[in-house]
């Protein structure tokens, strides 16, 4: 994503911020692209380790790397809540995000994840795809397309504004 120079200049400023502020380390600005990362310092990392010998964790810090180096403004959030709920990972901007990594081939995988932080409050869901192999760009649209099919048929079922790859 290319970001206008406007917007290079608020992200450089929110940026600034987050610098100062104690509660976010590992703050990161991109000056190729604009983008800008950081981290709360209440921010829990999932340590369970993945079907590819990685644990969860570093998926969160390899999408914000990767938004934040395509110009994306990116925090992740304190996730310090009530027992037994869980909140959104971050933000993208101003919006709710949450980064779901796709590590099957099973044909409601995609939706499933985007169902998932949907019912977390999120705004936005970024699929993370740790094997390439198992990334198709119509998959994604299906997947997609089958959780708005639902969706619209049960008003329980939460809406998600954007999908971020």
């Amino acid at each position: 994503m290319i970001v206008s120079d406007q917007q290079r200049d608020e992200n450089f400023q929110e940026y600034l911020r987050l610098l100062n502020d104690p509660n976010y380390y590992d703050v990161t600005f991109d000056e190729k692209s604009g983008g800008v990362s950081a981290i709360h310092k209440n921010h829990q990392f999932d340590k369970k380790i993945g079907p590819f010998g990685i644990k969860r964790g570093a998926y969160e810090h390899t999408a914000i790397t990767i938004l934040r180096n395509n110009g994306y403004m990116v925090t992740l959030a304190s996730e310090k809540t009530e027992v037994g709920s869980k909140q959104c990972d971050g933000f993208v901007y101003y919006s709710s995000m949450e980064i779901k990594t796709v590590e099957g081939e099973g044909r409601w995988a995609i939706r499933t994840k985007i169902y998932d932080a949907a019912k977390q409050g999120a705004d936005v869901v970024v699929l993370l795809f740790p094997n390439k192999n198992l990334y198709n760009h119509e998959r994604v649209l299906e997947g997609w397309k089958m959780y708005e099919e639902v969706r619209i048929r049960n008003i329980d079922w939460p809406s998600i504004s954007s999908i971020r790859l």
